[in-house]
């Protein structure tokens, strides 16, 4: 842990003042929070000895880069001028802004407000996508009032166990609240990142990746083959877990046909704090026609796990930020899971297995989705920081009933092979949402165009050079063509 107050920044030129900032929790002490120093000049400010986000001149990428994080507050040396303060505890507190104008020594008292409380109420909080230094992560999962946070140290080309003792029991306790595992590794290459929670034993990956070659030009072995081996190890219980990183990959048809995931990525790594990145990266272009600008990122990603579930695949949505990659704080996609008595890791997977669990982004949820016969009821109540623009149920893939911030719902259940509710906020910058897990139904719903749809993914896919040279990788994309075409 850090000093409860980061040290000054040594004393230059034009710096005549001290700016202070002090941060409490409920409890009057000093709490760790996520900060934002925007100075006169418009650069960031991040004092020594705080864990910062990226390094001095990434804001200009995104905010985000430009904050850290500290226990209890930090005191700068400054210059004269207005400073706006950022201080934030993760998505259950408030979000404080402040100006503070320096001429003389200036300090500031915060105590963000709790407006929320979901673990009071059973429901704990998890990111499966975090690549941050596993010395940093007990601090950044209190920052951010983060129950659970999934830390890679194993990827591609990097293995942080190598040459030491693989942990056999890989889930540290941070505090009674938070909790992190570090045995888990993510595949990212050519056909897209598969990642495996609480392995037994390192995968090797970085054995096949050839130096000097961009690790997204690697398709071979495939996938599939590291997350097979990691599965044959199962001795009970949901672990070796595989968390399908994001639905947009070119492969990710292939995993839900032929070794379908443990859940998939719905508030994923795309959708930041500040913005989205908004391209498929070496992902499966979308039709940006159909699906325009940041908002059609997740409405691609959306319609690709709509398809899936009317396909009858029952898998749940997760969330990851990939913070340490990607320009977001750990748990700002995060996945709520409600678990009975004392939170353990792997509770928390079979509650999310089990659909006990909504991805959000920004809205919180309370609902009831129930089928009564021949109709689909239920409700919802969403609180937020923000805005609500409202919430919809939508059974089948497609939107069935529309509400505000609270409402009912009753609508025919039949010929529905699924149902969930969503909810968005009123945004501009980024898309800001939550979606409860699907409650899956009985019904038969006519599924033959999503059917075609991945059949003839996977037949784009047989014509890459990287199929075409290898047999075995044209076999598997075969085998998952046929599978969606026997549907």
């Amino acid at each position: 842990m850090r000093l409860a107050l980061v040290a000054l920044i040594p004393a230059a030129a034009g710096l005549a003042a001290t700016l202070e900032t002090r941060v409490t929790g409920d409890d009057g002490r000093p709490a760790w929070a996520r900060f934002e120093i925007h100075a006169p000049d418009g650069t960031m400010r991040q004092p020594d000895g705080s864990i910062r986000a990226g390094a001095p001149g990434a804001e200009r990428r995104s905010r985000y880069l430009g904050s850290f994080t500290a226990n209890g507050g930090f005191r700068i040396n400054a210059s004269p001028g207005k400073y706006r303060i950022v201080v934030e505890r993760g998505l259950e507190y408030e979000r404080i802004e402040r100006t503070a104008e320096v001429k003389e020594d200036a300090s500031l008292d915060l105590r963000p407000r709790r407006w929320a409380n979901m673990r009071a109420k059973g429901w704990w909080s998890g990111d499966l996508h975090v690549h941050r230094p596993m010395a940093d992560v007990p601090a950044l999962l209190q920052a951010e009032d983060l129950n659970y946070g999934a830390v890679f140290t194993m990827w591609n080309r990097t293995d942080l166990w190598a040459g030491k003792e693989f942990p056999s029991d890989p889930a540290r306790r941070v505090t009674a609240a938070h909790w992190m595992t570090v045995a888990n590794a993510e595949d990212e290459r050519g056909g897209g990142a598969w990642m495996l929670h609480q392995l037994r034993k390192p995968l090797g990956l970085e054995k096949f990746i050839p130096a000097g070659v961009r690790t997204n030009e690697v398709w071979t072995p495939p996938g599939i083959e590291f997350v097979r081996q990691a599965r044959a190890r199962k001795t009970g219980g949901p672990f070796p877990w595989f968390d399908l990183e994001k639905p947009i990959w070119w492969e990710t048809p292939l995993m839900m046909a032929l070794e379908t995931p443990d859940s998939i990525g719905m508030a994923h790594n795309h959708l930041n704090q500040y913005g989205v990145l908004d391209n498929e990266a070496w992902a499966r272009p979308r039709d940006t026609a159909k699906f325009p600008g940041p908002r059609g990122m997740l409405d691609y990603s959306l319609s690709l796990l709509y398809r899936y579930w009317n396909l009858g695949l029952r898998v749940p949505p997760s969330a990851g930020s990939a913070s340490g990659v990607l320009p977001n704080p750990p748990g700002y996609n995060r996945a709520y899971v409600k678990i009975d008595g004392e939170f353990t890791v792997e509770k928390w997977h079979r509650g999310l297995r089990d659909g006990r669990s909504f991805v959000t982004n920004g809205p919180l949820l309370e609902w009831e989705l129930r089928r009564n016969g021949d109709w689909l009821e239920g409700s919802v109540r969403t609180s937020a920081r923000e805005p609500i623009e409202g919430c919809e149920l939508v059974a089948g893939g497609e939107v069935a009933a529309r509400t505000g911030a609270s409402g009912r719902f009753r609508v025919p259940a039949g010929g529905r092979a699924w149902a969930a509710i969503r909810c968005f906020l009123r945004t501009q910058e980024t898309p800001r949402f939550a979606h409860t897990a699907p409650l899956f139904l009985d019904g038969k719903q006519d599924a033959s165009a999503d059917s075609r749809y991945f059949a003839e993914w996977m037949a784009e896919l047989m014509e890459k050079p990287a199929a075409r040279s290898n047999p075995g990788l044209m076999e598997l994309y075969r085998q998952a063509r046929d599978w969606y075409t026997a549907r």
